[in-house]
């Protein structure tokens, strides 16, 4: 069982060095590849990348949704699962985490795409942010694993490679909200679901910038907007 990581980026020569040396130094007894998707960026973040990743794939066109990102990563990517993490993700104990992921596959056919628990790392989480991800988790498994909704962030996404290639990958239309709708088309196509054993550890940037009641209006604004409208109602996030 192979993996192709796929990491899109945009000026983050800040941390793509930590997240590439992290997957590079702690996943040691999984068959993978690490591909890097850039879109343009105008800093250091190519040429840092290109020291870790098997791959780095440079935009050659105008500068497109994060979802055509994520697809030119794919379309070079040669693993039996595509696993799509943001470059500020870390993953703790990464090999026992991929080990499970392959489990899950292993054990369940019909299991077309996957995330895991979401939350920041030792020392950088409060309790409100704890509380938080502790419902935000509970909710991704009612939504995948009870109402069979698919519902993921894209800050970590594991598909299987078939699926993906038959859903045609993400949307390149929406400039925000296209790892939810995937995920909903995942679900129709098998089943998702979210492992409530494993974590990733994402940048608290966004948090400290936003509050949780402004992301969480403009997560539920953006949500409803892709369901129901098929648009999105944001051009973009807020950067990290």
């Amino acid at each position: 069982m192979t993996f192709s990581i796929i990491v899109p980026t945009f000026n983050e020569e800040r941390i793509i060095a930590n997240t590439l040396g992290a997957i590079r130094h702690h996943l040691s007894n999984i068959d993978y590849e690490l591909i890097v998707t850039d879109d343009g960026s105008t800093d250091g973040t190519c040429e840092i990348a290109e020291r870790y990743a098997d791959r780095v794939v440079r935009l050659t066109g105008n500068k497109g949704t994060i979802g055509a990102n994520r697809n030119r990563g794919a379309r070079v990517a040669h693993g039996e699962y595509l696993v799509f993490v943001d470059a500020d993700i870390s993953i703790p104990r990464a090999n026992d985490c991929f080990a499970a992921i392959a489990a899950d596959f292993k054990d369940n056919p019909r299991l077309a795409g996957m995330t895991v628990k979401i939350t920041f790392a030792p020392g950088e989480e409060r309790v409100i942010d704890a509380i938080m991800h502790g419902i935000l988790s509970r909710v991704l498994w009612f939504m995948n694993s009870v109402l069979r909704k698919g519902t993921a962030s894209g800050e970590f996404q594991a598909i299987r490679r078939d699926a993906f290639e038959i859903l045609h990958g993400y949307s390149e239309s929406l400039p925000v909200g296209e790892d939810n709708e995937l995920f909903v088309r995942l679900s129709r196509l098998g089943q998702t679901q979210i492992d409530l054993r494993l974590t990733a550890y994402t940048d608290n940037r966004r948090i400290k910038q936003l509050g949780w009641p402004r992301l969480l209006t403009l997560w539920m604004v953006n949500y409803c907007s892709v369901a129901f409208l098929h648009r999105s109602q944001a051009t973009e996030w807020p950067p990290k």
